[in-house]
């Protein structure tokens, strides 16, 4: 069955354990939200600190070049409307754009749930901490030891955030959502496809510079030391990769067109429709390719080789009762002497084979007339010397044995 490449929205109601089965995936989703904003709330651990260190002593920059929420809208918020746009009006597949939210959403709520919790467990110090601290006049460094907190004097919701700098947050989420959707991207444009297409690398890079821009904003804010930034970088790939493959196959396999998985419903395995042949706009197939690797070791329209013996009908008449057929041999009775055959086996590499008694080619050249039976060119193996002073003598007991014998029409003697 032929179907457009672009679906119009189903209206029919889902079966309820395919919406059951996908209810968990938002509902996880929901949880690192709620996850994140509590762990938000907590005091994190306040690691000591010196006052003579001066990679804590950058000014507090109250201005940032990209706050949270600009990172947010370009992490979060442009992937989300290029799979919006890029479904509605070139995919129309409903079940695209649901694993394409799904995932992007997955992507950075687990990056920002990860994030927060190592915050908050590890209490790194951001560069510019003593300025969000103001010590007070005359505080010094314990000898030996170190500072801690309670000789801050700034604005406690600052310090509380003062102690958050490992790993960055930007880092992490801006990573994890412009990874993903460059890995969507690279999917629904084949960019593994072998063709070298520069453009199509050029375009799924770009949302990777992106990200790294953010990052690079929070070292020029002094919001977080380059190890943080690089190690939140880290954790946004693996979150965005981790999000991109639990929906959609790997780039690796561009015959699948970027497809996202088949549905799943709860307690069975997900199964795609076997019928349903998609059309691109051209014509071509949309529906997601075999693996070529597996075309060339499974062809599906060459037939098995139990099917494709030549029968005797080939090169002779099917009625022709002096035609043999190599497939068709009966394995031959062992000789009383060891087992000895009447020819070997070059004389089947001949193509060509003769009854007992006859001289019948097997060529095709040869024409389809039956000779006569001629005493004088019977003989039962080529294994027999022939002279000009003996003539052909069978043994007893040997008549009728032996397989069919190759020969070439007898030279006078």
């Amino acid at each position: 069955m032929e179907i457009p490449a672009k679906l119009p929205f189903s209206k029919r109601r889902l079966r309820p354990r395919v919406v059951i089965s996908y209810i968990f995936d938002y509902v996880i989703i929901i949880a690192c939200v709620a996850g994140f904003a509590i762990l938000n709330t907590i005091e994190p651990y306040h690691q000591h600190f010196s006052l003579n260190n001066i990679s804590i002593q950058y000014p507090y920059a109250v201005h940032e070049r990209i706050p949270m929420a600009y990172a947010v809208c370009i992490s979060c918020g442009f992937p989300l409307v290029l799979i919006i746009v890029y479904t509605l009006f070139i995919d129309g597949l409903l079940w695209e754009l649901n694993c394409g939210v799904l995932g992007l959403l997955l992507a950075q709520g687990l990056a920002f749930v990860i994030t927060q919790a190592l915050k908050n467990a590890c209490g790194k110090p951001r560069p510019d901490l003593i300025d969000r601290c103001q010590p007070r006049a005359g505080s010094k460094d314990l000898f030996p030891g170190l500072s801690n907190s309670s000789i801050c004097t700034g604005d406690p919701h600052l310090l509380t955030d003062g102690f958050r700098s490992w790993p960055s947050g930007h880092s992490s989420s801006s990573f994890a959502g412009l990874v993903y959707i460059s890995l969507w991207l690279g999917g629904k444009l084949h960019v593994m496809d072998n063709r070298g297409e520069a453009w199509k690398a050029l375009l799924v890079m770009t949302p990777l510079l992106a990200a790294t821009l953010v990052a690079v904003s929070r070292i020029m804010d002094a919001r977080h030391h380059p190890f943080d930034v690089i190690t939140g970088s880290m954790l946004g790939i693996a979150c965005g990769f981790v999000a991109y493959r639990q929906y959609f196959p790997p780039l690796s396999e561009p015959w699948r067109k970027g497809r996202a998985y088949p549905i799943r419903t709860w307690g069975t395995e997900p199964a795609g429709p076997d019928s349903v042949r998609i059309k691109g706009p051209r014509g071509e197939s949309m529906v997601a390719l075999r693996n070529p690797e597996e075309e060339r070791m499974n062809p599906p329209d060459i037939p098995s080789s139990e099917h494709t013996r030549p029968d005797a009908s080939t090169y002779l008449d099917e009625s022709n009762p002096y035609t043999s057929n190599v497939y068709n041999r009966r394995p031959h009775d062992h000789d009383d002497d060891g087992g000895a055959w009447s020819s070997s086996e070059d004389d089947v590499t001949n193509g060509y084979e003769m009854r007992h008694g006859n001289t019948m080619g097997q060529n095709p050249g040869a024409g389809h007339h039956v000779p006569q039976y001629d005493p004088s060119n019977a003989y039962v193996s080529q294994t027999q010397p022939l002279t000009a002073d003996a003539g052909i003598h069978v043994p007893d007991g040997m008549a009728g044995q032996g397989r069919p014998l190759t020969g070439m029409p007898g030279r006078p003697m």
